[in-house]
C-alpha cells in the first residue's frame, strides 16, 4: 500500500488495532489480558483503551465482561454499506492487474445484501463485458465475482441472498439448478477462486479471487477476457489476482 507521510498518534493506532482484534477474536477470548498480549501493552493500558472505546459507543461490555461492538459501530457499519465508492487502497491494485495482464479488472463487494461491482478499470486489450459496469449487482450466479462473494460470506448472508434471488439464466451456460450451484460454491470455497466461461456474457470468461484482511472478506478482484485468450492465460490471470490481494493479508 501507499506509504503516507505525516504525524501518527500512537493511542489512536492502538485503539484501531484493538477494534480489529475484536473483529477477529472469538467472543470468549476478548479479554483485557488477551488484548494487552496482542497489542504488546500492559493490562492497565488495555483497560484504558477499552474504557475509552466503550464510552465512545464503539465497544460494549456485557454481564460476562465480554467485549463486543457497540451502537456507534452499527452507525458506522450502516454508513459503510451505503458507500458506493471503495477506499482508494482497494482500487489501486487494479492498475497492477492491468499492467500484468492487459485485461479489464474489477473490484466487487457486498453492499446492502447485494454483490456489487464497485470499481472497474479498462485494460489495454479492447474487450470488456458490456453489462458488467460499476454499480451492477445482478446475476450473482452467473458472475465469477458473485460466486466468490457468495462462497466466502457467512452462511446466513448466503442463504438470505439465495432465498431472495432465483437462479436466472444470463446465457445458456449459466448454472440455474440450486443443487448444482451449491456444488459450484463448495468448489469455489475449496479451491479459493472462481471462474465462469460464457455464463454471464457469451464469448467472455472471468476469474475472481477473494480479498481478505485477516478473516474479514473485503471483496474480490476479477479479470474478464475473451474465452480464447482466457483458456491459454488463466494461470497468468490467477497469479496477477493473487498478487493484488497479498498486500491485504495482514492489514
Amino acid at each position: 500500500m501507499e506509504d503516507r507521510k505525516g504525524t501518527r498518534i500512537q493511542s489512536v493506532s492502538r485503539a484501531a488495532r484493538l477494534l480489529r482484534l475484536v473483529a477477529r477474536l472469538p467472543e470468549e477470548e476478548r479479554s483485557a489480558t488477551r488484548f494487552a498480549e496482542e497489542l504488546g501493552t500492559s493490562v492497565p493500558t488495555a483497560y484504558h483503551l477499552l474504557n475509552t472505546l466503550v464510552d465512545a459507543g464503539l465497544l460494549a461490555r456485557d454481564e460476562r465482561k465480554t467485549y463486543m461492538f457497540g451502537v456507534a459501530m452499527d452507525v458506522l457499519s450502516a454508513a459503510h454499506a451505503r458507500q458506493s465508492s471503495p477506499p482508494p487502497e482497494l482500487v489501486a491494485p487494479l492498475r497492477g492487474i492491468i499492467t500484468a495482464t492487459g485485461e479489464t479488472a474489477y473490484f466487487s463487494a457486498w453492499r446492502n445484501g447485494e454483490p456489487v461491482v464497485l470499481a472497474q478499470l479498462s485494460g489495454t486489450h479492447a474487450v470488456q463485458v458490456a453489462n458488467l459496469r460499476t454499480g451492477y449487482g445482478g446475476a450473482a450466479n452467473a458472475r465469477a465475482s458473485g460466486k466468490v462473494l457468495l462462497a466466502f460470506t457467512t452462511t446466513e448472508e448466503r442463504e438470505r441472498y439465495l432465498a431472495m434471488h432465483p437462479l436466472e439464466p444470463a446465457t445458456p451456460h449459466t448454472i440455474v439448478d440450486p443443487d448444482d450451484f451449491r456444488k459450484e460454491l463448495a468448489r469455489v470455497a475449496r479451491e479459493g477462486y472462481s471462474t465462469e466461461i460464457e455464463e454471464f456474457s457469451e464469448g467472455v470468461a472471468c476469474v475472481a479471487v477473494p480479498v481478505w484482511s485477516d478473516t474479514v472478506l473485503l471483496g474480490c478482484y476479477t479479470i474478464s477476457a475473451p474465452v480464447e485468450r482466457f483458456s491459454s492465460r488463466r494461470d497468468t490471470y490467477l497469479d496477477a489476482l493473487r498478487a493484488a490481494t497479498s498486500e491485504f493479508a495482514g492489514a
